[in-house]
């Protein structure tokens, strides 16, 4: 079995992907992988925290059901957080060439082993 961190780590390796990280509902890194970038981890942790949450109540409000992904396209970039379960968040962080296709299909074919290593 692998450990988050080697998942994270093999994460990073996809095309366009920069950061991998996973975070406490509270707002704590559990565990991070980035490849360069001077981005730091606690304060990633902690916005991703506040923005899923912002993200959630606006899933709710909508009754569309709960969040499972979500992706932000930003001038210089892209974010992608997937829930797990009720205690974590993983985050991604990728390049706007990035494909996004294959980062979802990525994050899906992974979700069940980084939840086991959560």
């Amino acid at each position: 079995m692998s450990t988050l961190k080697n998942l994270l780590d093999e994460l990073i390796k996809i095309e366009g992907i920069n950061a991998a990280v996973v975070v406490s509902r509270d707002g704590f890194v559990v565990e991070g992988s980035m490849r360069g970038g001077n981005v730091d981890m606690e304060t990633m942790a902690a916005v991703i925290s506040a923005g899923v949450g912002s993200s959630e109540v606006m899933a709710r409000q909508l009754a569309v059901g709960e969040l499972e992904l979500s992706m932000i396209e930003c001038a210089q970039g892209m974010i992608v957080t997937v829930t797990l379960g009720e205690d974590a968040i993983m985050a991604v962080t990728a390049d706007l060439e990035a494909k996004i296709g294959n980062i979802r299909y990525q994050l899906k074919k992974r979700l069940s082993d980084i939840i086991a290593a959560v």
